[in-house]
């Protein structure tokens, strides 16, 4: 508000200058009671288009600080209404008169506490959006694989379960994936590269599903997928659609071009009232693709 008030001012400086360099003594009075009066338009098209662009993100700001730092803040509009109505902001000789202390005051404590409310709010949101960003860290920490960065087995269980309490008719199904061979990989490349080859599936995976289902890393080179409102036709096709993608892909590693075939088991929830039961079953699946000669898709 203040740089509108001084943008307003040096503008209103310069065409009251332009006015008595071109204008005669009869016209002046006239033309400079036009000048006040558009710069008052002037000053509240200013501030009606500030608030139009700021407006949201100091929402935002404002719905993370402190009652009471809001409190406090709502006190600068009062000083610059003061401010505005103080005589020297509407009149030449107020502009020619700022010697005078309390306008010197005015304007000093308004910069002043300017500078401490904004300040204070900026802090204030910073230390909540720090805080909240720190606990949305700490919980996907404690809810993700650290090597893949996909959804732990804890975190998954949690959400078989939610899936469970909804609705019987909304039905859900259930993939166990397996990489072919997966100790071959590690004995003949190395670990790092066995790593590097899961991080490369896991977002394979991730590219291959919709937002609203889940991966997660089960356990060494074991996967499960959660994909609610879905049967197992369409899972079926799903999963047939990335073993193609991950047949298809060729992971270059220091030098090396490492092939890789999956095998996916799948169920759905059906009647089961037991997580274990419908896990289990697309376990099975699982092993009885392996039994197949694995890379295939097996429905149990």
């Amino acid at each position: 508000m203040f740089s509108i008030w001084m943008f307003s001012t040096i503008c209103l400086v310069v065409s009251v200058k332009i006015a008595e360099m071109f204008t005669g003594i009869n016209e002046i009075k006239y033309n400079l009671a036009l000048i006040y009066f558009l710069r008052e338009c002037l000053q509240v098209m200013l501030l009606l288009t500030t608030y139009y662009f700021i407006s949201s993100p100091y929402k935002e700001i404002f719905d993370k600080v402190s009652n009471k730092t809001i409190g406090f803040m709502s006190l600068y509009p009062l000083f610059a209404f003061l401010l505005l109505i103080n005589n020297y902001t509407t009149s030449i000789k107020g502009l020619k008169s700022l010697d005078y202390t309390l306008n010197m005051l005015l304007l000093l404590v308004f910069i002043i506490l300017g500078y401490v409310f904004v300040f204070s709010g900026i802090s204030s949101a910073s230390r909540i959006i720090s805080m909240q960003y720190k606990m949305e860290r700490l919980e996907w920490t404690s809810s993700s694989d650290p090597l893949t960065g996909l959804y732990n087995r804890r975190y998954i269980m949690e959400k078989i379960e939610s899936e469970f309490k909804r609705p019987k008719k909304k039905k859900f199904s259930l993939v166990i994936a397996d990489v072919d061979y997966f100790k071959k990989i590690n004995d003949t490349y190395g670990h790092d590269c066995g790593d590097y080859v899961l991080q490369m599936i896991s977002k394979s995976l991730m590219d291959s599903v919709r937002e609203q289902d889940f991966v997660s890393r089960w356990g060494g080179e074991e996967f499960l997928l959660l994909l609610p409102e879905t049967d197992v036709d369409g899972a079926y096709t799903l999963m047939n659609r990335i073993k193609k993608i991950i047949g298809e892909q060729i992971i270059e590693y220091n030098g090396s071009e490492v092939s890789i075939t999956m095998t996916f088991g799948i169920t759905d929830s059906q009647d089961y009232q037991i997580i274990d039961d419908i896990i289990k079953k697309a376990d099975n699946a699982l092993y009885e693709g392996k039994g197949r000669g694995r890379n295939c898709v097996v429905v149990a």
